[in-house]
């Protein structure tokens, strides 16, 4: 049997810490990771938020059911007029509904521009406003910078750029 030696000792001892910071710094993997696609029970995760448009719009209904409305002003591109308009206009507005329910319908259809994506995710919205029954359907509009130096971490995730719905 081969028993180590102090020095060998001693260099296991100083290498390994090295080692891992070697690791540490290497670059990461330049592909990207593929995301599980969302379900029922993965939607409220924040971490799925700069990849996947569709569920970040089904976390925005499910803020706005909860009346969560900060929460769901936040979710809003900082150069929307939505957010432009700011929380208490935006709260304001959200309270003339007495029932509402909204749902994203299909697949994102993702664009890319200049270091910015751009996704158009379909939405169905309904309930009732000021007592009035209504049904729209239409598409929510997202963006978020893209993987270029100088975007921040939260530029990254997507935010809503606007809603366009028609009637029913």
């Amino acid at each position: 049997m081969h028993r180590p030696t102090r020095k060998t000792m001693l260099l296991t001892f100083f290498l390994l810490p090295l080692c891992g910071s070697l690791v540490a710094c290497a670059p990461e993997a330049t592909t990207p990771e593929r995301q599980p696609a969302p379900t029922a029970a993965t939607d409220t995760r924040a971490d799925t938020s700069a990849y996947d448009p569709v569920s970040v719009a089904r976390r925005y209904f499910q803020r706005l059911e909860a009346g969560d409305f900060d929460q769901a002003y936040a979710m809003w591109a900082p150069a929307s007029s939505t957010h432009e308009g700011g929380p208490d206009l935006f709260e304001k507005s959200m309270l003339a509904y007495q029932a509402f329910d909204g749902e994203a319908t299909g697949e994102a259809r993702t664009e890319g521009a200049a270091g910015t994506l751009y996704a158009e995710v379909p939405i169905r919205v309904s309930g009732t406003r000021r007592g009035e029954p209504f049904s729209h359907e239409g598409t929510m509009t997202l963006k978020r910078c893209n993987d270029v130096p100088g975007c921040s971490e939260q530029a990254r995730h997507w935010h809503i750029q606007t809603i366009d719905l028609e009637r029913e």
